[in-house]
């Protein structure tokens, strides 16, 4: 009786003290989630200006018109600039008639460099034609398509290229990029699901400005529509009881409340604290990229991702204009496929036999320099440099040639040389 008493007081203790540190420790780290992120309060500053510079009630968010922002890239500080129809700026190439479109997420848009060192800016210089840019950082290939649907009226160009990074088939599945990217609490987005085999379209739940405010109200749709809220979410929480849910995903949450608590006690000067950060960072993005892995052998993942390109494929023959797939793996992406082999090829192989696809991944596995290719020093890698961009640029502006994908104006303005 006495022993089972004294099990019972240590497990108490145990309780309480974890409780007590993930709750301190839950500040200095997004990805430490608790039971008070099932509704976290809206940076009210935060959120205003996320309304006035980035949201859209249909996609969710945009890069908007006549608008610009500063970032930096191992080099320093870059800048891009959106031009009044909401494509980013080529400069130089104000005066080229448009004939390539491109929409999709960062690395189509092209984030940490400038405006001249986008592969849409060098694509127009070997080309000789004009590149517009409407890819939008964290977009999903849904977000992508979606946008271009929306904008092909006004752009009517010859070539639409649509591009994404592996980790779409995880944007995909999400309604909420909070409940994948823990803290990203502005992040409301539209998403395919699928039934029957027909994909159908769950718009965006949070569409007005005034919703923001009152989001806990939507809460079971949300969570009905997003496939991280029971998968990820709920089960990399640490709640109560919180002893059983620390040790249930041991190998992450052990290191990670172990490191941070080391630092809050140990490293008050924050001598060591972009070391600790890294490395806790690091961790998540191991357990991302399993993800990733996981998903693109997931059936329901593929036959929505699969989806999304007969409709692009759809919408090119409704609006006639040539269709091309570009696939921008990430640094981490390489890495991981040198460690287990490619783990996407057999989905990318079923796009190809839907549409014109350009795949970077064996010229990043073949590149003798992979770090000079990305914008960051980091295990991620950050986004493409402009180094990495230019292998983008030639790499696309030859499949078009190799494909008889060009037109004789575009092929009578190329030059090779420029880049």
């Amino acid at each position: 009786m006495y022993l089972l008493i004294e099990i019972a007081t240590v497990i108490i203790i145990l309780e309480l003290l974890i409780m007590f540190i993930v709750k301190n420790l839950r500040t200095q780290f997004q990805w430490l989630i608790t039971a008070e992120d099932e509704l976290p309060e809206l940076d009210p500053d935060g959120l205003k200006k996320f309304i006035k510079h980035g949201y859209d009630p249909e996609l969710g968010w945009v890069r908007k018109p006549d608008t610009q922002h500063p970032e930096k890239g191992k080099h320093g500080e870059t800048s891009y600039h959106i031009d009044k129809i909401g494509s980013r700026c080529s400069p130089g190439h104000e005066h080229l008639e448009p004939q390539i479109s491109c929409f999709g997420d960062s690395f189509s848009f092209c984030r940490q460099v400038n405006d001249n060192e986008t592969w849409q800016w060098y694509l127009s210089e070997i080309s000789g034609v004009g590149v517009l840019n409407f890819a939008v950082g964290n977009y999903g290939i849904d977000q992508g398509y979606l946008r271009m649907a929306r904008e092909i009226d006004k752009v009517k160009t010859d070539i639409v290229i649509l591009g994404v990074v592996p980790s779409t088939i995880v944007r995909i599945l999400c309604v909420w990029k909070h409940y994948n990217e823990f803290g990203n609490t502005f992040g409301f987005k539209p998403r395919f699901d699928i039934k029957d085999g027909k994909l159908i379209l769950i718009k965006n739940i949070i569409d007005k400005e005034s919703k923001f405010n009152e989001y806990e109200n939507y809460l079971g749709d949300i969570q009905d529509n997003d496939y991280f809220y029971l998968t990820k979410f709920r089960d990399e929480m640490i709640r109560f009881p919180c002893l059983f849910h620390t040790l249930k995903k041991p190998s992450r949450n052990l290191p990670l409340i172990g490191i941070l608590l080391f630092s809050k006690l140990f490293d008050k000067d924050g001598v060591m604290n972009e070391r600790i950060r890294n490395y806790c960072l690091m961790k998540i993005m191991n357990i991302n990229k399993t993800l990733r892995y996981r998903l693109f052998q997931d059936k329901y993942a593929k036959d929505i991702f699969l989806g999304i390109i007969d409709k692009f494929v759809e919408l090119s023959k409704m609006k006639n204009f040539k269709p091309v797939f570009l696939f921008t793996p990430q640094k981490d992406d390489i890495l991981l496929i040198k460690q287990k082999g490619n783990y996407y090829n057999h989905l990318i192989e079923k796009i190809k036999e839907k549409v014109f696809t350009i795949d970077i991944t064996e010229q990043l596995l073949s590149a003798k320099n992979l770090d000079r290719l990305y914008s960051d020093d980091n295990v991620y890698g950050g986004h493409y440099s402009k180094e990495g961009n230019k292998l983008v640029a030639n790499f696309i502006y030859n499949a078009f040639r190799e494909n008889q994908y060009l037109n004789r104006k575009i092929e009578e303005g190329a030059n090779l040389n420029k880049i």
